[in-house]
Formats: C-alpha cells, sequence, structure tokens
C-alpha cells in the first residue's frame, strides 16, 4: 500500500516491539541468543513476521512458525539458527518431532 493509505493506522515496526535501550521482546531475544542473525538486513523480517505468529497463536507448531517464514530471505546466517531460535516458541520444538508429524 502507498505511504499515503496509512495515514491515521497504527504501524508497529521492529524498533517498536522491543529495543536495547528498553528491553528486548522474546522474539528479537531469543533470535540474538540463538545466533540468527549474522549482518542484520533480514532481521527485523523475520522478527516481525514471528512477532505475527505470535499475536496470532501464543504456541504455534513448527509447521506454522516454518510457514511463517516463507518469503523471508536471509544471505548470511542461514536458516538453521534462525528455526531452532523461533521453534522454541511452538509446541513441538524438537525438529525430529516436527519431521515425523
Amino acid at each position: 500500500a502507498p505511504l499515503c493509505a496509512m495515514d491515521g493506522c497504527h504501524i508497529l515496526t521492529v524498533e517498536g516491539i522491543g529495543s536495547t535501550d528498553t528491553e528486548l521482546h522474546p522474539v528479537q531475544k531469543r533470535l540474538a541468543d540463538g545466533h540468527g542473525s549474522q549482518c542484520g538486513f533480514c532481521t527485523p523480517g523475520f522478527v516481525m513476521s514471528m512477532y505475527s505468529v505470535l499475536r496470532r497463536n501464543a504456541t504455534p507448531s513448527a509447521h506454522e512458525v516454518e510457514h511463517s517464514l516463507d518469503g523471508n530471505l536471509c544471505r548470511c546466517t542461514g536458516y538453521r539458527p534462525i528455526l531452532d531460535a523461533f521453534r522454541s516458541f511452538t509446541t513441538d520444538p524438537d525438529p525430529a518431532a516436527a519431521a515425523a508429524a
């Protein structure tokens, strides 16, 4: 949507959910603790995608998490640390359990 269409809307950004000046949001903290960010270019997109998932469902499945990250691209870190960090929010954090389902 064009910027002018956002007039009067509430827009939440990655800086708005938490920061190092105040307190990191759990999504940001787990991604950082799990070494899921290297250059940082893709981090806001991954964080906001996961934040949106958790707003809809506080205990998503590993499949829901993986599906929600479709379209987010990372060229530095690779997806394993990102997925591992975000799987910690799921009802089935073990990748082997998710693959068996």
